[in-house]
């Protein structure tokens, strides 16, 4: 898709000045906004992009359409997010971890999921309600930064070919893990595909077909890097007093983003100055203003973590970043490509592309911190990669005179194998019900109508502060659900997760005597025990003949127990 309808002087007026160059005037620094026809063109293939990315959750409601619980890839990090959606519905403004069973005060403050929660719990705090807005928002967040990816893709690339180029290997690019699983065999290799480091936020499809809190964070990540090069571009503080707010936002909604926004001002601002031979005084003011307004949502997010146990424990968490050749394979032939388009802009006065260099190596190089959140700041480092990727796949290119259309169409084969591969196996376990997820207790896709009868009785008569005892594969869903607290249900929302499944497996092995059981429940605070066919497996433990806990609910084989002490 291309527009042949381009004035020949919008060449000069749609490129950025160089690194040498001041800040432009108010003529020269019309902002270079895409025609309307181009517009409508952009908001059509966004649309179909997003669509494609819901045939997977399509196919999973036709196959059981009233036990399927909307997830196509692991539920649990969805299950907190609608956790804190629910706590919105019910009326809080400030919420708890319900996956862990430790007392706590209120103070964590997510102005995403407390908005959609307040939304969602005018129809309601089903997980059905709940459900239903989470990807309501993945879809409009996800089409939204398509708009705002094609609107910096304008910005900086004066031809419409390039601007598409950039559009579509942003939004469908991978790396290489499907070809090497081709070629060497399954293995985890790149982030891009397989089980073992799959890396949703290191890829910008998969953001966008996941989860919404990615595809609203890029959202915001790119208008706060759209306003700054305008903010940069014209001298204006109006731009840069909006990044700030996106800034503000972003910093409460998904904070590790915005520790490598700051390392890019202050690297590209310095770079600016090297490249000046004088300090970028007016560059310097206009990023000290960004800073200075986002800077309050990362502090209050960091004294909540100091000061409250619960969060500060969920924070050492590790999720480390994998080796650099990994990080090489998870991009690949974007990589290549990338280094090709740096190469090109770097031989012309073009200030943007320093810039989308300056975004990725930082971000990159913030991934490696010594802290325990390392491959969360890794997201966003996709979309200069890919844009740089656009002039160098032309580049690539130019020599065989392919024509335009074949150009993209070959492109765009050669770099999206990876999501549609993960596609493919999204709909293999849909299938099977996550049945690999299961063996390592994550939650299946799917509830039969005996475990959701139980849920519901729970939802009904449960309390947000009653602990319930459960294996994690049910009690992932029932902070979401039932509105409920659990003893352990999360890798790392449970606080000290492995003792507590410790104790799980101990209550329920045969062996175990009655005595340590109710010492257990007292000293744990727990209210209620749910025994499905998932506990039934993990011990030999026979709940009906215990006289400390008393039948309240039962569908089948599945079980609610509420607990009675002597």
């Amino acid at each position: 898709m291309s527009d042949n309808s381009q004035r020949p002087c919008d060449q000069a007026r749609y490129c950025a000045p160089s690194l040498h160059s001041e800040p432009m005037s108010d003529q020269a620094g019309k902002f270079p906004f895409p025609s309307r026809a181009e517009l409508r063109r952009v908001a059509l293939a966004a649309a179909a992009l997003i669509a494609f990315t819901c045939l997977p959750y399509l196919w999973g409601w036709l196959l059981r359409p009233a036990d399927f619980m909307g997830h196509v890839y692991n539920a649990d990090d969805p299950n907190v997010h609608l956790a804190w959606m629910r706590q919105a519905a019910e009326g809080r403004w400030l919420f708890t971890d319900r996956f862990t069973s430790e007392e706590q005060q209120p103070q964590f403050f997510h102005l995403f999921y407390l908005v959609l929660g307040k939304v969602a719990g005018l129809f309601g705090d089903s997980y059905r309600v709940l459900i239903c807005f989470y990807h309501l928002a993945r879809v409009v967040g996800g089409w939204l930064f398509l708009m705002a990816a094609y609107l910096l893709a304008a910005y900086i690339y004066p031809d419409a070919r390039t601007r598409w180029l950039g559009f579509w290997t942003v939004a469908l690019s991978s790396g290489l893990g499907f070809w090497l699983d081709v070629l060497l065999g399954k293995g985890d290799r790149s982030c891009d595909y397989g089980p073992g480091l799959l890396m949703p936020e290191a890829i910008t499809f998969l953001s966008l077909y996941l989860f919404p809190l990615f595809a609203v964070s890029i959202l915001v990540l790119v208008c706060l890097y759209l306003l700054v090069l305008r903010a940069f571009d014209t001298g204006r503080v109006a731009p840069a007093v909006g990044a700030g707010l996106f800034g503000l936002v972003l910093g409460n909604i998904h904070s590790y983003d915005l520790l490598p926004v700051y390392a890019v001002l202050a690297v590209y601002v310095f770079t600016l100055g090297i490249a000046r031979r004088a300090w970028p005084l007016r560059e310097i003011f206009l990023a000290a203003i960004v800073v200075a307004i986002s800077l309050p949502a990362p502090a209050y997010q960091y004294l909540v973590f100091r000061s409250n146990p619960i969060f500060q424990q969920k924070a050492l968490t590790p999720t480390l970043s994998p080796s650099v050749v990994n990080y090489a394979l998870t991009y690949g032939l974007v990589l290549v490509a990338a280094c090709v388009g740096a190469w090109h802009l770097r031989h012309r006065p073009h200030r943007c592309g320093d810039f989308l260099i300056t975004w990725f190596i930082i971000t990159l190089a913030m991934a490696y911190l010594p802290v325990s959140f390392q491959r969360k700041m890794i997201e966003g480092a996709h979309i200069p990669l890919a844009l740089l990727a656009a002039p160098g796949w032309h580049a690539l290119t130019s020599r065989v005179r392919l024509p335009g259309a074949v150009a993209t169409a070959l492109w765009i084969a050669l770099v999206i194998p990876s999501n549609l591969g993960l596609m493919a196996d999204s709909i293999r376990r849909l299938e099977n019900n996550n049945a690999e997820g299961v063996a390592h207790l994550l939650p299946a896709y799917y509830l039969d109508s005996d475990q959701r009868a139980v849920l519901e009785w729970l939802r009904q008569n449960g309390r947000p502060e009653d602990v319930v005892l459960s294996s994690p594969l049910d009690g992932c869903y029932m902070p979401p659900y039932c509105g409920v607290t659990t003893y352990v249900s999360h890798w790392a929302e449970t606080i000290d997760v492995q003792r507590k499944l410790a104790n799980l497996r101990g209550f329920l092995a045969s062996y175990t005597a009655d005595e340590w059981r109710i010492r257990f429940l007292r000293e744990e605070r727990i209210r209620y025990y749910y025994h499905g066919p998932a506990e039934a497996a993990m011990g030999a433990f026979d709940p009906s003949g215990a006289s400390y806990l008393r039948l309240v609910c039962q569908s089948g084989p599945v079980a609610l127990y509420e607990v009675v002490l002597p």
